[in-house]
This record gives C-alpha cells, sequence and structure tokens, in this order.
C-alpha cells in the first residue's frame, strides 16, 4: 500500500504525534512538509497507508489533533 502524508498544526504537535504512533506499535518517519501541504508546520509524517485507521485512533487517544492526510 502507499505511504501517507500526515501533517500537522505546528511542528511540537508533529514530534508529539511521532512518540503516540511509535508507543501504538505505528512506524511513522518524520519528513519535511511537501509544498503541496499548507500548513504552518514545516514537518510531517510519512506513514504506511495500511495502518491509516490505527494511526487516527492512536493520535486521537493522545490528544494529538491531526492537520489533515495527503494520500
Amino acid at each position: 500500500m502507499a505511504d501517507l502524508i500526515l501533517f500537522f498544526g505546528s511542528n511540537a504537535d508533529t514530534m508529539i504525534a511521532t512518540k503516540a504512533l511509535k508507543d501504538a506499535g505505528i512506524a511513522a518517519k518524520m519528513i519535511p512538509k511537501p509544498a503541496t501541504v499548507n500548513t504552518p508546520s514545516n514537518l510531517c509524517l510519512s506513514i504506511d497507508g495500511g495502518v491509516e485507521s490505527q494511526a487516527k485512533t492512536a493520535l486521537s487517544g493522545a490528544g494529538v489533533p491531526l492537520g489533515g492526510v495527503v494520500k
């Protein structure tokens, strides 16, 4: 399955999300924000598309607001 890009409202949220996903057993790679993503943060996370639902659940449980997903 293709990778997804998760973006957040701040770099701090991106870093908190990285830990929340790691704690949930989901591999996430921090990447620079693509030019097509409109967010104040300059960092995003790349995850496997097959774990999108689990990632959203983990982020919600950790109280990390997801800015959006780019497929």
